[in-house]
């Protein structure tokens, strides 16, 4: 891990050029704005609709349709809703043959079809928009942890063949070849991969907790860790104490890395300027709720939001509206807003 503790360093100049985002003027590094709620799209225990939901863990805004897009983690299949709770459907089914899905671990979307990846059995299955039908099936041989889709075209898969980082996919099923280190991937289910544009795929592993900036070519284009932000530290240290040092596995005040525990990070979505949301939240849930960090393209942290509270399962952006998943006492769908500066 680098040792570098004041900021998240940019490790290569291959982004330098890029132009970043600006900081939030109403973002604050030293202390998180609160998100506000708009409205409540759907809820377990007022909402008939969600009799569609069963046992949520990811969240997607399509920017074309305008639609939401869960992944039902319990009955193995995706089911698309409009920001009002209007359900629309679903995309696959469970079981074990061609279309059918046994272990749902992620999903991406296109302007025409949407691809679910099959942990378990190896496949991602692609589906057309319009028919809901399975329009190819790709069959590979290895345990698929999480997939980025890229365009209307392209597909990225963690991990790649032969100890590769990921791999690329068209969506008729060719191989577009495997790219990047896989020694960066350790755990069993704590990686992912994220296209936040423009060729760039953020690969996050909260084990560590640190991530990777590739190009589609698996070139390294930048790195940055979570763990060692004096200011955010400092704060969850006075907020949460001595539990959160013992489940976090943040760096310690002398630099020491504290055992035990981990710091969760996760992709939640891309912004209207190309940087890109993060989570962040210790393991042991009796200290939530998450905190989301916004990056710019050379991973710096340029704002810091949290949910007032509420305990949230997943996120989805449309910057600056963000769609998260609630979990326990307020499991449903719910609309936030990034307050704008007064």
């Amino acid at each position: 891990m680098n040792s570098l503790r004041r900021t998240l360093p940019f490790l290569a100049a291959g982004l330098a050029a890029c132009s970043s985002a600006e900081p939030d003027a109403s973002a604050s590094l030293d202390r998180p704005v609160t998100l506000e709620r708009v409205r409540t799209i759907v809820r377990q225990d007022t909402t008939p609709a969600t009799a569609w939901l069963n046992r949520p863990n990811e969240l997607h805004y399509d920017s074309v349709s305008g639609h939401l897009f869960g992944l039902e983690w319990g009955d193995r299949r995706i089911v698309q809703f409009t920001t009002s709770g209007e359900f629309l459907g679903y995309f696959g089914s469970p079981g074990e043959g061609p279309g059918e899905i046994s272990n749902l671990g992620d999903f991406g979307v296109g302007a025409d079809h949407v691809t679910a990846l099959d942990g378990g059995s190896g496949k991602l299955v692609v589906f057309d928009r319009s028919s809901r039908q399975m329009r190819v099936e790709i069959r590979l041989d290895r345990w698929l942890r999480d997939m980025a889709a890229i365009g209307d075209t392209l597909l990225a898969v963690l991990p790649g063949a032969d100890g590769s980082l990921f791999e690329l996919f068209h969506t008729d099923g060719h191989t577009l070849g495997s790219f990047g280190d896989g020694a960066f991937l350790t755990g069993i289910c704590s990686c992912s991969i994220t296209h936040i544009g423009d060729g760039r795929l953020v690969v996050l592993n909260a084990d560590i907790p640190e991530g990777q900036i590739h190009g589609l070519d698996g070139s390294l284009l930048g790195a940055f860790t979570f763990a060692e932000l004096d200011h955010v530290l400092a704060e969850w240290q006075v907020a949460f104490g001595e539990k959160l040092r013992r489940a976090s596995g943040l760096v310690g005040p002398a630099g020491q890395r504290v055992i035990g525990g981990k710091t969760w990070v996760k992709m939640a979505g891309v912004t209207d300027d190309g940087s890109f949301l993060v989570t962040a939240t210790p393991e042991d849930l009796d200290v939530n709720p998450w905190e989301l960090w916004r990056l710019d393209h050379q991973g710096r942290i340029t704002g810091r939001y949290v949910f007032d509270g509420t305990w949230i399962q997943a996120f989805t952006a449309a910057f600056p509206t963000i769609y998260a998943l609630g979990i326990g006492d307020e499991f449903g769908v719910y609309e936030y807003r990034v307050p704008q500066p007064r």
